[in-house]
């Protein structure tokens, strides 16, 4: 089954625009499950024909859901080519359309009239409320719109006789029932959570905030959690966000930096400015700009004011991930921290405007920065949480699992952290473990977090003062003091949380396994 939504990309408007990513959630979640596929016309490339591939896939969808905006009704093109050709196919009994409204009918703009000609049978399904209504609500009418294309995709198929369903195969005598098919696809827990995936959650009002800021000029927004609860995915998802209003954007990790390259501050700036260039497609101009007496911070700020912000000629939006790794060379992070700042509180200047920050980090900020030349105290600053039961209950539905009344265990065991619950739903999702059976080997070595588990224990055991706080945490039953430093330090690491200013465990996991290896280790 085939949907698409051509009113998806160039008639919308910003403000829409929220609206329209979480329905392209919804659609996605439905064509992993085998529903429908779609298609949308902000998958076109610059530079294509862009009027040819819309044409093609209106002749090809069975399911055209039209979004009509203001900017829509008023566009000619959208009139004459898209909503025509969609309703001449309705018409002719080619393909359902589901007309929906993105704002309320009384838009001062809007010329309603083009609406007219609509069909009594496809009259809109649904129409959206003002972004100032709640997001319950934004979320009721995105379901609205599921719920009619799943039905449609269901009637068109049960029509469809040239494809008869297959016949559902028993499993041989004592073998395990397999997977489902639509399992196939399920990614393996690791790393950043692609763009298009399904799995990935928000985390309300954080993204929603960070797509807003990073619009705004001279925007600098802070992203810190302890490792593998997000940080990069969420950059990558505000980058794109900002590519799609015409950003530039470049997302830079740390992680590919060579060892030496942190020997001292000139090296480190020279290969921040190549990288940026490179990134752009731009040719590397460092001997044109890198000459004279000037300061190599003096230098890599007019490089980037006199080079890169002209070439690109409109905003532009970078994401620095992993700065954690700055922090271990004092001098460097001092420096470069201070430029981040000063590039930021330039924003009187139309050209410095244009660059928007994005900083991800674990650790607390132990560096020694002044107050006023610290990045980490101005702009947007997020910290990521634990996902919520109803969070975990959510991406449970996604890998196609009804956990109900599991999700105790499940968040007594491992908390909301995404990491630790996406592993576990991938191995209940494949069949590979039962929950019964996962809880019971999760803080063992027999269990899916073996090497999550050694990796921290290695950090813990290489710091004695780490081990010393994390046994006096282990020991106390109740939310232990262990020093400010100490504290801030593990749970930057992401095995304790804060209950006001003590700490535990942040979920049994960490408890049973750390206790079990920890406990009567000398420090």
């Amino acid at each position: 089954m085939c949907c698409d939504w051509p009113g998806g990309g160039q008639s919308i408007s910003h403000q829409d625009e929220a609206l329209r990513d979480e329905l392209a959630k919804h659609l996605s979640l439905l064509e992993r499950q085998g529903v429908l596929s779609h298609w949308h016309d902000r998958q076109i490339a610059p530079g294509s024909d862009w009027a040819g591939q819309i044409d093609r896939h209106l002749e090809q969808a069975q399911i055209i859901l039209l979004l009509i905006s203001a900017d829509f009704l008023a566009s000619d093109y959208c009139y004459d080519i898209e909503l025509k050709r969609a309703m001449e196919r309705h018409r002719a009994g080619e393909a359902v359309v589901i007309p929906v409204i993105l704002r309320p009918v009384d838009w001062q703009v809007a010329d309603f009239s083009r609406l007219q000609g609509l069909p009594k049978n496809i009259q809109p399904v649904t129409t959206w409320p003002n972004q100032d209504e709640a997001f319950a609500d934004i979320a009721k009418g995105i379901r609205q719109v599921v719920e009619g294309l799943q039905t449609a995709a269901i009637e068109a198929l049960a029509d469809d006789e040239s494809a008869p369903p297959e016949p559902a195969l028993e499993p041989a005598e004592g073998q395990a029932p397999q997977p489902s098919s639509t399992l196939v696809d399920l990614e393996i827990p690791e790393g950043q959570v692609p763009l298009s995936s399904p799995f990935y959650v928000e985390r309300p009002p954080i993204e929603a905030d960070c797509y807003q800021a990073i619009l705004q000029p001279s925007a600098l927004i802070r992203i810190k959690a302890p490792r593998q609860m997000g940080k990069s995915s969420l950059m990558a998802r505000i980058l794109n966000h900002a590519s799609q209003h015409d950003y530039r954007t470049v997302g830079i990790s740390f992680q590919e930096a060579d060892g030496d390259i942190f020997a001292e501050l000139t090296g480190f700036l020279q290969w921040f400015c190549a990288t940026l260039a490179d990134a752009l497609g731009l040719p590397d101009q460092l001997d044109q700009h890198w000459k004279g007496p000037l300061g190599s911070k003096q230098k890599c700020g007019n490089y980037l004011y006199r080079y890169i912000l002209p070439a690109i000629n409109g905003p532009f939006a970078l994401g620095l991930d992993e700065v954690d790794l700055v922090f271990q060379y004092p001098k460097i992070a001092e420096d470069f921290f201070a430029l981040l700042r000063a590039w930021h509180e330039k924003r009187n200047d139309p050209l410095w405007q244009h660059l928007r920050l994005i900083i991800t980090h674990s650790k607390e900020v132990y560096v020694p920065l002044k107050i006023n030349q610290s990045p980490f105290n101005v702009g947007l600053a997020k910290d990521l949480p634990e996902f919520t039961p109803a969070q975990v209950q959510e991406l449970a539905t996604r890998h196609g699992l009804n956990l109900s009344d599991n999700i105790a265990p499940l968040m007594q065991m491992l908390g909301g952290h995404p990491y630790l619950v996406r592993v576990a739903l991938y191995h209940l999702a494949t069949e590979r473990l039962t929950l019964n059976e996962l809880l019971a080997i999760a803080p063992t070595e027999e269990g899916p977090y073996a090497e999550h588990l050694r990796r921290h224990l290695q950090n813990l055991e290489a710091s004695p003062d780490l081990l010393q706080a994390m046994q006096v945490i282990l020991q106390s039953e109740e939310p232990a003091t262990v020093g400010s430093k100490a504290a801030f330090r593990l749970q930057s690491m992401g095995v304790v949380k804060f209950r006001q200013n003590s700490v535990e465990p942040l979920c049994d996991l960490y408890r049973i396994a750390f206790r079990e290896r920890l406990i009567g280790l000398q420090g």
